[in-house]
């Protein structure tokens, strides 16, 4: 379809043209994010608040409580949780109010029983973390000067309460009754921080007549030459009256419709045609592309209240279809089987009020540059922010949305169902508008819990089955439903994954959590022989940063048993199961700081074998989703890019093994199966590279293949008998290069070894370097004459490198930059180096 530069509309109903010339705009919004203070009954007095925020971290910035997430305090700080806080804001009525002008008040986010008064006259009562809360007065209500009291009751008090009522316990308690986050409880990453507060913004609307109260659209038809939609406009009004809705695209046309508004809030449907699309893809296989929409709503030609609407247009589709092995499991984008690169997305702090809209542009961006193509926002966190939904569809990034249910099971009263009701439509009709979103998805891992975890068996026949009648009326009955009537194009799967742990299906049908690696110390090569139809979820552990590291635990001696370090470490088994993998795998070094380092090198190769199985699989399996892109505090977790935000080696191997054409090697019973995965929707010939060479960097055999590689597809290029490449005296100290080469660029490169790393002759090196200061920072070229495996390189200075833990291949020249905005004086003398080498071949020290 060819680009066009502008809009051209054709509104299905008759039009009249007018000029941009409406002025006097009525509605305002008046952010009320400031002078908020917060008490409890164990103060006095009142001490300064920050909105967004949260109790938590309003203690800690007042000196109340030390950090949170440093030391071993979380231990110390579970009393937070069972008072009850206040939060008081102090505001003048609004400058120039006009006749009939209303006041609507939105609590964006308030975590989460909370009752709101205004000027001591109860304004609303609040149960629900993931909805907005408004309310509406007239103007007689304000005086000059006025206050908004907000009472958040304790989240764990009212719910044990509630718990108490119940005919029998429920799996993982009372946590369930509560709709607000559930990491906040404790996870195997995250700590217990059960928060109360106002985690998103607050506004007071001024407004008159009438305001827009959604915009929304559907895609009614789509081929090359048109697109037809039909736009949802949705308006509160306290009148009936003659308006005009006028609707322009970048400014460059403007229509107009006059049309009669109603009083109340009701949906006006406007039918609208695009000539020519320009469809929206993920940034892998195309263009993000938006069309950015104006709404404005005028009486009188005055200007009453507008609306931004961007839209992309594209078809998404989760194809589950029988088959050979089983059913299907992918995603059709634009008509195209797409496969889904990337990683599980958890709230970025512990206090999702705390981060800042910088926050969300540099993960976003992270995840991007990993090549990444989807990211699924797991069940157990938040509903994100809008700028989260915002930058995935400007950056290509495909969104699988959990709806916020994980790991319990809930009850059925008719409150808690209204409850939830409300807000799955609430978010339904707030996601649909973004192109990124790709699924709903009904829960994490429940009913996978209760057929394959023993839940069930704790229970009578007859409760037992009243609790998965409930189950089923959520994920079976309510959600699809609220989905099939407001968001119909999206597909819905009832739970992540479909079939779980022990049930042989999981391997032929539906999305895999794979755990069987990690949880139950299976080597990585079960990567290998099973790949699931869609891999959701799967993933190791490592160590964070020292960076990181140094943040939580500031001692001078750091051990992996210290209480600090145990404190940082929420999985039972975690530093058990990580030495446990390194002993199969790698030296394990005494120093600490080495031992940091070789943990994220295990972790980056065990889900490399992930990864490339599962991309060599294509098209039976079309999804690797990694667990988990993220954290919420500093920790020892699962994470490719950790609390400070500095990218683990796992990052930089996945923005390798996820890009759009690679190499991917595969050592099967002593034969090396080369494969070329493509995702490109182009076929081109290309060469493919082959060469052995030993560590000293001698090339002693060398190869080259003209090949065909075909769209979107994974094929077998290469083949031969281990023994035929290399004498088996010889693995320890000789590797492969292979490249794909189309005319003189280097598409893809990778290196393939025949041992283990622990296995590997790795000697000492001399390695060259020079910095050059470049305007994003410095060059930094290093060459070597012997193999560097995993060289990792490192500045004391806040920065970011382009590549990193990388092999060095002897006597290649390698470029990289340090992206910073620093003056670095002689800054060769400060990089500092480490290796799988130097592990290998120095003596082990002390831990220091």
């Amino acid at each position: 379809m060819k680009k066009i530069q502008s809009c051209f509309l054709t509104l299905t109903f008759s039009l009249i043209l007018i000029a941009c010339s409406n002025t006097n705009e009525q509605n305002r919004t008046i952010e009320l994010n400031k002078n908020w203070k917060f008490t409890s009954a164990v103060y006095e007095k009142s001490f300064s608040a920050s909105v967004p925020g949260s109790v938590h971290t309003d203690l800690f910035k007042n000196n109340l409580i030390p950090d949170p997430f440093s030391g071993n305090i979380e231990k110390d700080l579970q009393w937070i949780d069972t008072l009850d806080w206040t939060y008081v804001n102090e505001f003048s009525k609004p400058a120039n109010l006009k006749k009939n002008d209303l006041i609507t008040f939105v609590f964006k986010g308030l975590d989460t029983y909370a009752e709101v008064y205004l000027n001591d006259s109860l304004l609303l009562s609040a149960n629900n973390m993931f909805v907005p809360w408004e309310a509406t007065v007239s103007q007689e209500y304000l005086s000059d000067n006025n206050i908004l009291k907000i009472i958040f009751s304790s989240a764990t008090q009212t719910e044990q309460k509630n718990y108490k009522k119940l005919a029998f316990e429920l799996p993982e308690g009372s946590r369930a009754l509560t709709r607000k986050a559930a990491y906040h409880y404790g996870w195997d990453w995250a700590p217990k921080y059960v928060t109360s507060g106002i985690w998103q913004s607050v506004e007071m609307i001024v407004w008159n007549k009438a305001k827009i109260e959604n915009l929304n659209y559907k895609i009614e038809k789509l081929d090359s030459n048109i697109a037809k939609l039909n736009l949802e406009v949705s308006i509160e009004s306290e009148a009936t009256f003659s308006g005009t809705l006028e609707l322009s695209c970048k400014n460059t046309i403007s229509k107009t419709e006059n049309i009669k508004i109603k009083k109340g809030t009701f949906t006006y449907n406007i039918p609208l045609e695009i000539k020519d699309p320009v469809l929206w893809w993920t940034h892998n296989l195309g263009n993000p592309f938006l069309y950015d929409f104006d709404l404005v709503l005028s009486n009188k030609n005055s200007i009453i209240d507008r609306k931004n609407l961007k839209i992309g247009i594209r078809t998404i589709e989760l194809i589950r279809e029988k088959d050979k092995y089983g059913e299907s499991f992918y995603f059709e984008l634009n008509g195209v089987p797409a496969f889904m690169k990337g990683a599980n997305y958890v709230p970025q702090s512990s206090f999702p009020g705390v981060v800042s809209d910088n926050h969300y542009k540099q993960l976003i961006s992270d995840a991007k540059e990993a090549n990444m193509n989807m990211l699924r926002v797991w069940g157990g966190g938040i509903y994100e922010k809008d700028i989260f939904y915002e930058l995935c569809d400007e950056e290509g990034i495909m969104v699988w949305q959990d709806f916020m249910f994980a790991n319990a099971m809930y009850p059925n009263d008719s409150l808690f169902i209204q409850n939830i009701k409300t807000e799955t439509e609430f978010q339904v009709k707030r996601l649909q508008k973004h192109p990124s979103l790709a699924v709903w998805c009904g829960n994490n891992e429940i009913d996978e819990a209760w057929h394959n975890w023993g839940w069930s068996d704790s229970y009578s026949a007859k409760d037992s089955a009243e609790i998965w009648n409930n189950y089923k009326n959520i994920f079976h009955n309510i959600l699809p439903n609220i989905v099939k009537e407001n968001n119909p194009e999206i597909s819905y799967t009832s739970s992540s994954p479909l079939f779980g742990r022990g049930n042989p299906r999981s391997s032929y049908e539906g999305d895999n959590h794979y755990w069987y690696v990690w949880h139950d110390a299976y080597d990585f090569d079960w990567y290998n022989k099973v790949t699931g139809r869609f891999m959701s979820e799967f993933g190791f552990q490592s160590y964070p940063s020292l960076e990181t590291i140094e943040y939580f635990d500031s001692s001078e001696i750091k051990t992996t048993d210290s209480e600090i370090m145990q404190a940082h470490q929420k999985h039972h088994k975690g530093n058990f199961l990580i030495n446990h993998y390194m002993k199969n795998y790698y030296p394990v070094p005494d120093n600490f700081n080495d031992f940091v380092y070789v943990s994220q090198l295990l972790q980056a190769e065990g889900i490399r074998t992930g990864i490339l199985a599962q991309r060599r699989a294509k098209p039976f399996c079309m999804g690797s989703l990694y667990w988990q892109l993220n954290d919420c505090w500093s920790a020892i977790s699962w994470s490719g890019i950790d609390y400070s935000g500095n990218w683990k080696a796992l990052h930089y191997f996945a923005r390798e093994d996820f890009k759009n054409v690679i190499i991917n090697p595969y050592i099967d019973k002593d034969t090396l199966e080369v494969y070329i995965v493509s995702d490109s929707l182009n076929s081109f010939e290309a060469k493919l590279h082959f060469q052995l060479i030993d560590f000293n960097g001698n090339i002693k055999k060398e190869e080259t293949l003209p090949v065909i590689i075909k769209e979107n597809e994974s094929g077998l290029y290469f083949k031969r008998a281990v023994q035929e490449i290399i004498n088996e005296d010889s693995k320890s100290n000789h590797f492969i290069s292979l490249e794909i080469k189309q005319n003189d660029s280097i598409l893809d490169s990778r290196l393939v070894y025949f041992c283990i790393p622990k296995s590997l002759k790795l000697s000492k090196f001399d390695i060259l370097t020079n910095a050059t200061h470049i305007p994003e920072g410095y060059l930094i070229t290093l060459r070597s004459n012997q193999l560097v495996k995993n060289l990792y390189i490192e500045l004391p200075f806040k920065g970011k490198w382009s590549n990193n833990f990388f092999d060095l291949m002897p006597g290649i020249e390698k470029k990289i930059i340090f992206e910073t905005e620093l003056e670095i004086e002689n800054i060769l003398e400060k990089i500092k180096y480490k290796s799988l080498n130097y592990i290998l071949t120095e003596n082990k020290t002390p831990i220091k």
